[in-house]
């Protein structure tokens, strides 16, 4: 019977061990899957976190291509302006240059035949008889 006992308390001791073990590994259970929660929401944080990376890259890109084009419109604006400024510059260079011509013209013009006067008055006596007679409806006035 001693062999009984030893083996029953041999067993009771087992029991005991593997009790202990199973808590152990129960434990251990609890911690990998407290472990893999957190894996599971750190993945889940880097997968926001990935998704809003490429919303703010997309966002980003449209804009910069934005600016890309709105910076060729103004280059090209300006120089239209430019093109128009030179133009405008030219223009007015063409507009004195003729009127410097013309200027140059006119005082050619009185240098070779200064202005004349205006002819004087006809004389009322010279047509042959004495004016104040003529006034006077050929009356010569007897004085």
């Amino acid at each position: 019977m001693e062999a009984i006992q030893i083996s029953a308390s041999s067993f009771a001791q087992r029991e005991g061990e593997l009790t202990m073990r199973e808590a152990e590994l129960n434990r251990r259970l609890a911690d990998v899957e407290r472990r893999e929660q957190l894996v599971q929401r750190a993945e889940d944080a880097l997968a926001s976190q990935r998704e809003r990376l490429d919303a703010v890259r997309t966002e980003y890109e449209g804009r910069r291509d934005a600016l890309v084009a709105r910076g060729r419109e103004l280059s090209t604006e300006r120089d239209r302006l430019r093109d128009d400024r030179a133009q405008l510059v030219a223009q007015t260079m063409e507009v004195e240059e003729r009127e410097r011509a013309v200027a140059s013209a006119a005082a050619a013009a009185l240098v070779e035949h200064p202005p004349q006067a205006p002819p004087a008055p006809a004389d009322p006596t010279d047509d042959g008889g004495d004016w104040w007679a003529k006034q006077l409806n050929g009356v010569a006035a007897a004085t």
